[in-house]
């Protein structure tokens, strides 16, 4: 009985043991950013064989803007990524792992303050890498729109003294 015992957990150990996770979660990482109210910073990784969960966390002003973005993997002759799922800030993001490209978009996605990218996927064969960018912009308004406020505020003025008089 003894003997039996050992055999199956020798061979339930193979079955089992061959799966590997890796987890990477970043320090929060500051986008750079300029005074026309946008922001953006490059990431990258790698990973060895097997599943994998990234969380990058990335911050900025933290006023209302819109997020845009890709993550994208080349396959090569040692290694591939594939994605599994893909979230900013718990909304889904679109993913293709076609050919020997996976890739990961998304455009004008509302933002307010702190930004969580969460990505799965599996790693084959060594150092599998990715690298992406995210964009961070504002509306800025045009010149003609500070011409209109000040042309507004000048009528209201106007008739407040008209009134007055």
């Amino acid at each position: 009985m003894k003997l039996q015992s050992i055999v199956l957990a020798a061979l339930l150990s193979t079955a089992f043991g061959g799966a590997m996770a890796e987890n990477y979660t970043s320090p929060v990482i500051a986008l750079v950013g300029d005074n026309a109210g946008s922001w953006t910073k490059g990431f990258e990784t790698n990973h060895q064989v097997g599943d994998f969960t990234d969380s990058w966390t990335f911050s900025y002003s933290g006023v209302a803007a819109d997020a845009t973005g890709f993550v994208k993997n080349l396959q090569n002759s040692k290694s591939n990524i594939d994605f599994y799922s893909a979230t900013l800030n718990g909304v889904a993001l679109d993913i293709s792992n076609i050919g020997k490209k996976s890739e990961i978009e998304f455009f004008d996605l509302p933002v307010n303050g702190t930004l969580n990218l969460v990505l799965t996927g599996k790693a084959f064969g060594t150092n599998a890498s990715y690298a992406g960018t995210i964009d961070v912009t504002t509306a800025v308004p045009e010149p003609t729109t500070y011409g209109m406020l000040l042309g507004g505020l000048g009528v209201m003025g106007f008739l407040a003294r008209r009134r007055k008089a």
